[in-house]
């Protein structure tokens, strides 16, 4: 039986990721009854929307939604903007020029509104939604393009490619833009249908074809996205071409052809999760991928009746949020972030699709935010918040992903615990990785207190082969450990082949206890090591008092000098050899032990973009330097705890580092109590008197 189009076939030629279905896409597609549909049927039909307003009669606080729905409508229906996405000419630089985008925020209001008032009209059959949201929509159909200028050949031809892109990339027509407004288009173009003229609907349908539909047909090998299934932009892409091609089925069955490889490409994207959750691109992306695939899963799962379920696939199934919750306090990689991710009615779907009881406790505890200050869509109705499932706090609030090599440690969720997140995995991603191996971040009372820093927008080079000199992605830019001036590398460079060798670091200690977590990581292999012979790091948590203590083994050459960088989100201010680290609710000092001389100040680094208007910025950090290594091999470690523990009823509170031994001893005395962190070659062994 044929279970891949040819074009699959090509593809596992041009790319080493290889897909195993785990459904007979073609065969399955085949059996969609095209003559049989009618609009809308993508995500509901004349039967199921009456569930929703079946919902918003009975439950307040869906007729609060529906209520800013109609409020947000009438505002459409009320006023037209001055200028038209269509005159508004986005420049071939816009992420030189800075700032926000004026012609992605006009094509957005229209794109919006146009989605809005569709929705409002299925809901009530007042056409006035409709004639208006057919007026919006019509100004994103006659735009040139759906792409955005950033993504040109003249801005994007320089990128240095994620796993599974051929280097030699000249076609660039479909970017992830394309493909979020093919998904948004084609539920619009449902939603109206029934309400249109014929000249209406082919004015849509001539749009998604055009901008969407024949960019990729039966040419996906010259789009690099196509097989860069550890990338957000497959899922996206393909998504985009596959909701417009199921909007299009009752005029234009032989697209088929374009579900079927959508179907693949979102498998190939959701396979690269982790079986544990985690995605290599950080948080912020794996919302994005997996947000926008969601819309094309839903409507296939609903058009095959279930045969084909995408979010079926262990990636979604198993471990639907457990990066959202666990990874709380996680900023590592390109839109990082150290709260919730992703928007309430995406969690809505993956659980109600998984059944997953700690998914529904992240939902309820730690994603649901105030209706008004966190704002609303009709998404919110369409996949409400699921009922029937259990909401269970999970019984150990530390996590290893395994699949990335991140770890999380905390006592417990809450603002009231430390989150301790320790970095590491290969450095294996140029799109939007840093060189970062063994970096930490400390989240305390909500507070990124050591973190990464905030370096704004996206320029136009910051994908390039330049990416790797922006502050904010190289090692300076990180929480981690520098010998003379040696960086962390990379395993790809810009038209030059993958590394034969794994460049990364490994977690090769990862254990919980009931007062106490560590981590230990060995981030050697992420250096050329000419200068840094060897780096590990223990990160231990102490779950009780909310101290957390870092030591770094470091090898090198006498006399090298080794700085160690911290990058506080707080005000950082040294007093002696202790650092204060302040922010609105987080109060913190860090102390430095370490047996030879050592200086400990704060500074600034300059970080450049390459735009208009402030093209740099002086980011603060601080940092342990030691400007002679006394020995090859060099203990260094630093102990951060609240300020309010510094002098306690029981007695002032004590840190030492006793080296007598084979490995270092770390001694706090906290509250009058003694507690000693004995470092073993397999262990970490915690002695209180």
């Amino acid at each position: 039986m044929r279970k891949k189009l040819i074009l699959g076939i090509n593809i596992l030629i041009l790319c080493p990721v290889v897909l195993f279905a785990t459904a007979d896409y073609w065969s399955i597609v085949k059996t969609i009854n095209t003559k049989s549909l009618q609009h809308p049927y993508l995500i509901f039909d004349n039967n199921s929307k009456k569930d929703i307003l079946a919902l918003v009669e009975r439950d307040p606080k869906a007729a609060e939604i529906m209520h800013l729905i109609k409020i947000e409508g009438q505002r459409y229906m009320l006023t037209t903007p001055d200028v038209e996405p269509k005159y508004i000419a986005e420049e071939l630089r816009s992420r030189y020029i800075g700032g926000a985008n004026p012609y992605l925020s006009y094509r957005g209001y229209f794109l919006h509104g146009a989605q809005v008032l569709a929705f409002l009209y299925q809901m009530y059959g007042d056409e006035a939604y409709a004639q208006k949201a057919y007026y919006l929509i019509d100004k994103i159909c006659a735009l040139d393009t759906w792409i955005q200028k950033a993504h040109d050949f003249e801005n994007i031809y320089g990128r240095i490619w994620p796993y599974g892109a051929k280097d030699d990339q000249v076609v660039f027509s479909y970017d992830h833009t394309t493909g979020d407004y093919g998904i948004e288009v084609a539920f619009i173009y449902d939603w109206l249908y029934p309400a249109l003229t014929k000249y209406q609907r082919d004015r849509i349908r001539g749009a998604m074809l055009e901008k969407v539909v024949t960019k990729v047909r039966g040419n996906y090998e010259y789009h690099w996205w196509a097989t860069a299934y550890k990338c957000n932009w497959s899922g996206i892409c393909h998504s985009g071409a596959g909701m417009s091609a199921l909007a299009l089925l009752t005029e234009d069955p032989q697209l088929t052809d374009v579900v079927v490889r959508a179907c693949e490409g979102v498998e190939g994207m959701i396979n690269q999760i982790g079986i544990d959750g985690g995605w290599i691109e950080g948080r912020g992306y794996w919302a994005y991928g997996v947000g926008q695939s969601a819309f094309f899963m839903d409507a296939m799962k609903r058009l095959t009746n279930g045969k084909i379920n995408l979010f079926d696939l262990p990636g979604i199934k198993n471990t639907p949020t457990d990066f959202a919750l666990f990874g709380l306090g996680g900023p590592f990689c390109d839109g990082g972030t150290i709260g919730p991710i992703g928007s309430t009615p995406l969690h809505n779907k993956l659980i109600a699709e998984s059944k997953n009881e700690t998914g529904m406790w992240y939902l309820e505890n730690i994603q649901n935010r105030d209706i008004a200050s966190a704002g609303v869509s009709c998404w919110n109705l369409i996949w409400p918040t699921p009922k029937g499932i259990k909401a269970v706090k999970p019984k150990e609030a530390s996590k290893h992903f395994r699949t990335i090599d991140w770890a999380f440690m905390r006592k417990d969720f809450g603002n009231d615990y430390m989150q301790l997140a320790v970095k590491s995995g290969p450095n294996g991603d140029p799109h939007h990785g840093f060189l970062d191996i063994g970096s930490v971040a400390l989240t305390w009372k909500g507070e990124s207190v050591i973190g990464r820093f905030q370096a704004g927008g996206y320029d136009l080079f910051v994908f390039d082969e330049m990416r790797w000199e922006y502050l904010y992605t190289n090692s300076y830019g990180q929480n981690v450990v520098i010998v003379n001036g040696e960086q962390q590398e990379v395993e790809k460079h810009k038209d030059q082949p993958w590394s034969d060798h794994f460049i990364g670091g490994k977690i090769e200690q990862f254990v919980v206890r009931d007062t106490y977590a560590y981590t230990m990581v060995d981030a050697t292999k992420a250096y050329p090591g000419k200068e840094l012979k060897g780096w590990k790091r223990w990160a231990i948590l102490d779950k009780e008092n909310n101290i957390v203590i870092l030591l770094d083994e470091v090898k090198c050459a006498r006399g090298a000098e080794i700085d160690l960088l911290f990058h506080p989100n707080v005000t950082a201010k040294r007093s002696g050899h202790v650092m204060s680290l302040k922010g609105e609710q987080a109060d913190m000092e860090m102390k430095t032990l370490f047996k030879g001389p050592y200086i400990l100040e704060t500074g600034r680094q300059l970080h450049h973009q390459i735009v208009k208007t402030d093209p740099t910025r002086w980011i603060p950090y601080y940092h342990t330097f030691i400007q002679k290594a006394p020995a090859e091999t060099n203990y260094i470690a630093h102990v951060f705890y609240p300020t309010a523990l510094k002098n306690t009823a029981l007695g002032e509170t004590q840190f030492t580092m006793d080296e007598s031994g084979r490995l270092p001893v770390i001694t706090c005395v906290v509250n009058g109590k003694t507690m000693r962190y004995k470092i073993e070659t397999t262990d970490v062994i915690l002695a209180v008197q």
